[in-house]
């Protein structure tokens, strides 16, 4: 089902507006990435999934978040990395055998918290922190197990955080349980990686809170960058803290992802910050 706010992400896909940019980019010499989010995958979305990952690996160039701070991107393609928030076992067995036979890189973000939980407090923690709804299929829902972690980083996946309890942490006006959820997430995921956990992504992509400074904290604990849930596409260069990713679950419509992972969602932002200066312009 396409979704009304996607037909004009459509429109500009087909009159073609990704490649226009694509060459005055080329044109400038100017390097950039799309972050794409997923989170849980059920198993009746898997070819769904497939399908999404095998465009990807076709038509756009599929980085690491290293290789993006690195700048070892195309010039001749989109850049995507890709990412899964949460910690959903279906990252672990549904996307990571399809990731590993197409080769593709990922980073998955972990609330340490709900791993290897008994069935039950899993079902609770997907309700209460995650807020979404348990399912009854035994194959589906579910957290990560300590070794699906392991092996995750042992095929060459990164591993980020993602607060211990998936905090909102726009609202939490207690620094000591901010800087808890933050700093303890990242000691647990480096104590089963037994590797340095770099990159962090924000529960609900709240990144902003009126009385504490996010991102510093997360430089003191340790971090190099964090990503926000914001669409839009990252420059080399941009504030490392605050990055753009999109959501493209497994159930969007095949041709609405395809058109936002070749960067069609920034026309459309486009467009609105036209509109918005022709009508501050009239005042």
């Amino acid at each position: 089902m396409i979704r009304r706010q996607d037909l004009t992400v459509l429109l500009l896909y087909y009159l073609g507006y990704s490649k226009v940019r694509d060459l005055i980019s080329r044109l400038q010499r100017k390097s950039f990435a799309l972050f794409i989010i997923f989170h849980d995958i059920s198993s009746i979305e898997i070819t769904s999934f497939v399908n999404k990952m095998r465009f990807l690996k076709r038509f756009t160039n599929v980085v690491s978040i290293d290789d993006f701070f690195s700048e070892n991107l195309s010039s001749e393609k989109m850049n995507i990395v890709i990412t899964f928030d949460d910690g959903y076992r279906s990252n672990f067995t549904y996307a990571m055998p399809i990731l590993t036979r197409l080769n593709l890189p990922a980073t998955f973000f972990i609330s340490s918290g709900f791993v290897n939980l008994s069935r039950e407090a899993e079902s609770e923690f997907i309700r209460t922190k995650l807020m979404a709804q348990p399912s009854t299929n035994q194959e589906d829902k579910g957290c990560l197990k300590y070794e699906d972690i392991e092996r995750m980083v042992d095929q060459g996946f990164t591993v980020g955080g993602h607060t211990l309890n998936h905090c909102n942490l726009a609202y939490l006006r207690d620094r000591g349980k901010l800087e808890y959820e933050i700093a303890e997430d990242k000691i647990k995921l480096e104590r089963i990686t037994g590797r340095k956990v770099d990159y962090f992504a924000y529960p609900f992509g709240a990144h902003r809170n009126p009385e504490f400074d996010i991102a510093e904290i997360l430089k003191q604990n340790g971090y190099k960058a964090a990503m926000t849930t914001l669409p839009g596409l990252n420059l080399i260069g941009a504030n490392p803290y605050t990055l753009n990713r999109e959501a493209t679950p497994a159930s969007m419509h095949i041709q609405v992802f395809r058109a936002r992972a070749l960067g069609n969602y920034e026309g459309v932002n486009f467009l609105k910050r036209c509109i918005s200066s022709i009508s501050d312009s009239k005042y």
